[in-house]
């Protein structure tokens, strides 16, 4: 299970809200720094195996999709789950599905289901788990003693059946297992590792031969959707290091918070670039209509005070012949945000459709600005400021006013 993520706000967006993987609710009792059940399983317990794959499964899929986020397990969590799991792998090989299992409950004697559910399972999830630290965090499978040799023998009997299932489940308990082994980018291990590992390129390749044969002719209750076939052959064949396939919900929602912690950077960075950008274009059209500005103001000018003070008046808007366009700038904003690599492309279009109404804001804040320090204006009585910006068929026309 993937959780579901908070919808973004494109409208009011905080430093909480994005850059990381949100869940909309909370995980539970799950903890990095808590087990999920003590190993090997003492009976069958259907409770016990859902809990246990449950937790298996959200710090892999953490462990996978939250690298430098605010949900990424420290290098001290990973090493303690990473020891918690070589050290409870089964080790006898008396056991009827023989060592190199997690979770196998002490009586042995089960049907196939139970097998897939009390043994596969929990083992697809930790061999993952030990391929992705093995690869990505070399530095912390190396302070773990035993994980070389706990990946071989889980290797060794996660594909005992080639990763078959149990009755009428048989289908789609493979693709399952697909999907659990490709959060660990296993079926890549493999492929990279193929002189070592010469079996298991042959396990891989019946895993493929059954999802093209047995699985696409399957009818009734085993029947398996073209999709979910497509896409686990497409994860066996090296999609598995393609984190955008292997975690579709997360990443679909993790991108749109990249994007909006992104074009949130570019909202700070883009209106003082814009302002500079057109302001001398604008001041040049404004000095052609400062006689409107003060007509206009003398006509709203009050003459009555209010406790001592003269009230603040704002003249009629005069619209500048003048059409601007804010996309250049923006352009160079993003270039000097620099947002991570795999984060969608970012485009003046998208940032305003996101930001529009703070990005003119703030524009015209910042041009405010530059009107209050513009010597041109400093001998009137009142201040020149924009009243609006809004869009035109050339791109965008200001409307300024005068304040006092």
């Amino acid at each position: 299970m993937i959780y579901m993520i908070e919808e973004l706000d494109f409208s009011n967006l905080t430093h909480d809200q994005v850059h990381h993987i949100a869940p909309k609710r909370p995980l539970g009792d799950f903890s990095w720094d808590t087990p999920p059940r003590p190993l090997p399983f003492s009976e069958n317990d259907l409770r016990i195996f859902q809990d246990t794959v449950k937790g298996f499964h959200q710090r892999l899929t953490l462990l996978r999709c939250a690298r430098s986020t605010r949900h990424a397990p420290t290098d001290a969590q990973i090493e303690a789950f990473t020891r918690y799991l070589v050290e409870n792998q089964r080790d006898n090989p008396e056991l009827h599905f023989g060592h190199g299992s997690w979770a196998i409950p002490e009586d042995t004697a089960m049907p196939g289901d139970a097998a897939i559910d009390f043994a596969f399972a929990p083992s697809y999830l930790a061999i993952a788990w030990l391929v992705l630290v093995k690869e990505q965090y070399p530095q912390i499978a190396k302070n773990v003693k035993g994980v070389d040799k706990a990946i071989r023998r889980g290797m060794r009997f996660i594909f005992i059946k080639d990763l078959k299932g149990s009755g009428h489940d048989s289908n789609r308990d493979l693709l399952k297992a697909v999907e659990y082994l490709s959060l660990g980018a296993v079926f890549s291990f493999i492929a990279n590792h193929k002189a070592e590992h010469p079996r298991l390129v042959e396990n891989v390749r019946a895993v493929e031969t059954n999802i093209l044969g047995k699985l696409a002719s399957a009818t009734g209750y085993s029947t398996t959707d073209t999709y979910s076939r497509q896409k686990a052959l497409e994860l066996i064949r090296g999609g598995d290091r393609d984190d955008s396939l292997v975690c579709p919900p997360v990443w679909h929602q993790w991108q749109l918070s990249q994007s909006a912690w992104a074009y949130n950077r570019v909202l700070e960075v883009a209106p003082p670039i814009a302002a500079r950008a057109v302001f001398p274009l604008v001041k040049e059209k404004t000095v052609e209509v400062v006689q409107q500005l003060r007509e206009a103001f003398h006509e709203v000018k009050p003459t009555q005070a209010v406790f001592g003070q003269r009230r603040q008046v704002t003249s009629d808007p005069i619209e500048l012949a003048l059409d601007v366009s804010f996309d250049s700038s923006i352009e160079s904003a993003i270039g000097q945000v620099g947002v991570v690599p795999w984060v969608d492309h970012l485009s003046p279009q998208g940032f305003m459709r996101a930001l529009h109404q703070s990005f003119m804001s703030r524009v015209s804040y910042e041009i405010n600005d530059q009107f209050s320090s513009s010597e041109e204006f400093k001998g009137e009585e009142f201040s020149i400021n924009v009243f609006k910006i809004k869009s035109h068929q050339a791109g965008y026309r200001i409307y300024i006013c005068a304040k006092g």
